[in-house]
């Protein structure tokens, strides 16, 4: 059971209808979506991506992955409103960079090269010396992507991925901050560049503000006149991004619309 942050709707350990039901998965086993988005033709390699809601990092980390994942991307920027979380995602991403062994011509570095133990005894080489060495760049910044003018987040990306936050930007920033939300993606977004959604349902929405969750947001909710069933679609049109695949192959849909 995954722990909350109650000030943000933040699931810490995030396990959502996406994952296979049990413990989250191995930070080496590759996230379902991932798979599935590279199916439906979003490639990652050589690209600049931003993971808007990274949570811990697991989806911004495996990115970058050559031999473990195949999407070598070039470029990842993980944003998360959660301070507490973003210092999990760097914490992860020190923990994977500290196993990697240099690279030595003609091979290229090799991923989980020295064990566990290893980095338990020892500690963590520092995540800036090692991206700088051996890795792409990767980058996590504490801040609500919304309303955030830190240059790091301006783009020009070639992947947004949006996974499983979209109901709390929405809940958190109404109608208005929605629209908000999808213009400042189409505008950091390159031409040609995909924007990747796996959104939550209206009764996720309902289920947000029980109790036991978010009661907070009840009056926000209230308020909310867009619905991710039948609104997303054309709002996102209406900023210039097309809608050119989906999936319902997982418990919850992936979409995927792209800038012309």
């Amino acid at each position: 059971m995954a722990s909350k942050s109650t000030n943000y709707g933040n699931y810490r350990h995030y396990l959502g209808p996406n994952h296979a039901p049990g413990t989250p998965p191995a930070i080496h086993v590759r996230d379902l979506r991932l798979g599935l988005i590279t199916a439906l033709g979003v490639d990652f390699k050589g690209r600049r991506c931003l993971d808007v809601g990274c949570n811990d990092g697991s989806v911004s980390t495996q990115i970058v992955f050559k031999q473990a994942f195949d999407l070598e991307a070039t470029d990842v920027v993980g944003v998360d409103i959660d301070p507490n979380l973003v210092r999990k995602a760097e914490h992860l991403y020190s923990l994977k960079a500290s196993r990697l062994r240099p690279s030595r011509p003609p091979s290229a570095p090799t991923i989980d090269y020295y064990p566990m133990s290893a980095v338990l005894h020892h500690g963590h080489m520092p995540a800036g010396v090692s991206a700088a060495s051996h890795w792409p760049s990767v980058s996590f910044v504490a801040a609500d992507y919304v309303v955030s003018t830190d240059p790091l987040l301006a783009g020009p990306y070639h992947v947004i991925l949006v996974l499983s936050v979209i109901k709390w930007i929405h809940l958190e920033h109404l109608d208005e901050g929605l629209v908000s939300f999808f213009r400042k993606c189409s505008s950091s977004l390159a031409a040609g560049g995909y924007l990747v959604l796996e959104p939550q349902d209206w009764l996720s929405y309902q289920k947000a503000v029980r109790p036991n969750a978010a009661p907070h947001f009840a009056k926000n909710l209230e308020r909310l006149k867009y619905r991710p069933e039948s609104s997303f679609t054309d709002l996102l049109r209406d900023e210039g991004l097309t809608l050119c695949a989906t999936s319902d192959q997982l418990r919850r849909p992936i979409a995927i619309y792209c800038k012309t």
